[in-house]
């Protein structure tokens, strides 16, 4: 099943003939070839199954050490699947589109659960979540969808999540808006996460850097996570083609190393998507290469969505980029957080 125009958006899924089951990244993607990480792979003692078929999760946290697992893992066994990409200048699993078997489309996975009459009880449950998140905010439900493991039909009941997508950007910002309503009101089914109820390594990490006020903002500011009728659920904003502002092959990202700065917010409206944009002024380095014109901090670790807002200062540790419009000649500079190069030590935090 395809979408109207056939196009690939954050948290899609897509499979391969052997069984190889990726999660899409972002929106923009080489025209030949869609950037994913490997998520499940055939396993005979894989805890996840589907028609008598057995998956292991192939990355278990979302951070830099787990990822580099995941291309170690397709390096040893599928090295086709990974390549350079050379106006990104990465090394990242990037599937060729006749090597998709399956395009997984969220908001058709909705759409096909919530017309069903034979739901397991997790998908009962995620189905009225989104129908709650949809009657509360008035995002039609066809602007919702499900990823994750309940996507590709590889969850367990007994401890699988609820992964929920949102599209488009204005209709995310009233989703964001409509769940911390909820998150504040008297409905007994759903309730924010506290920090101590999710101790990734790569959060704890994070964490030991901040101060206490960071930390409280941190987690007052992930609205995205919560508990729905005991089942740890997120909800995903990803951008429409219409929000777009930018085409592959449009600029050439050249890395220039890592570095320590402080920047002043400037515009915080695209920190909610992946990757998360932060535009930036007045900016500082104060470890590593210097240069000027730096315009913005992009984030590919989904733990520095939201978590800066315009008019505040932040420091920043990341890998500095050299950024050149391939047609016109013109260059600037942005840094990015969540990169291999960071190896899971960059950060992004408000200077409080």
């Amino acid at each position: 099943m395809k979408r109207a125009g056939g196009d690939y958006r954050d948290r899609d899924f897509i499979e391969t003939a052997e069984g190889l089951l990726f999660t899409v990244v972002g929106n923009i993607h080489p025209p030949d070839r869609i950037l994913a990480y490997l998520k499940y792979y055939p396993a005979p003692s894989g805890k996840w199954s589907r028609s008598g078929r057995n998956f292991d999760r192939a990355i278990k946290y979302y951070d830099i050490p787990h990822l580099k697992e995941t291309i170690e893992l397709l390096l040893e066994k599928y090295p086709h699947y990974i390549r350079k990409d050379p106006f990104l200048n990465i090394v990242f699993p990037a599937v060729p589109i006749e090597a998709i078997t399956t395009h997984y489309i969220p908001e058709q996975r909705l759409e096909s659960l919530s017309e069903s009459s034979r739901l397991d009880p997790l998908q009962r449950k995620t189905v009225d979540l989104a129908l709650l998140l949809s009657e509360t905010s008035g995002v039609p439900l066809a602007k919702f969808g499900i990823t994750g493991s309940i996507l590709v039909d590889v969850h367990q009941i007994e401890f699988s999540d609820i992964d929920l997508t949102t599209y488009g950007k204005e209709n995310s910002l009233i989703v964001k808006n409509a769940l911390q309503k909820l998150f504040s009101s008297q409905d007994s089914r759903v309730k924010r996460i506290s920090g101590e109820e999710v101790p990734t390594p790569a959060r704890q990490s994070r964490l030991q850097i901040m101060n206490e006020r960071q930390r409280k903002l941190f987690y007052m500011r992930k609205w995205n996570r919560g508990m729905f009728m005991e089942t740890p659920f997120s909800v995903n904003p990803v951008l429409e083609p219409e929000d777009l502002h930018e085409k592959y092959g449009q600029h050439k990202f050249s890395p220039v190393g890592i570095v320590e700065a402080q920047a002043a917010v400037i515009d915080d409206s695209a920190s909610t998507f992946v990757p998360a944009r932060y535009r930036i002024s007045d900016s500082r380095i104060t470890s590593g290469h210097q240069v000027d014109d730096i315009r913005e901090i992009v984030s590919y670790d989904r733990d520095y969505g939201d978590i800066a807002l315009a008019g505040e200062t932040v420091t920043v540790r990341g890998k500095l980029e050299r950024v050149e419009d391939v047609s016109e000649g013109a260059h600037h500079y942005r840094i990015v957080v969540g990169t291999l190069e960071g190896e899971g030590l960059d950060y992004l935090k408000v200077s409080v």
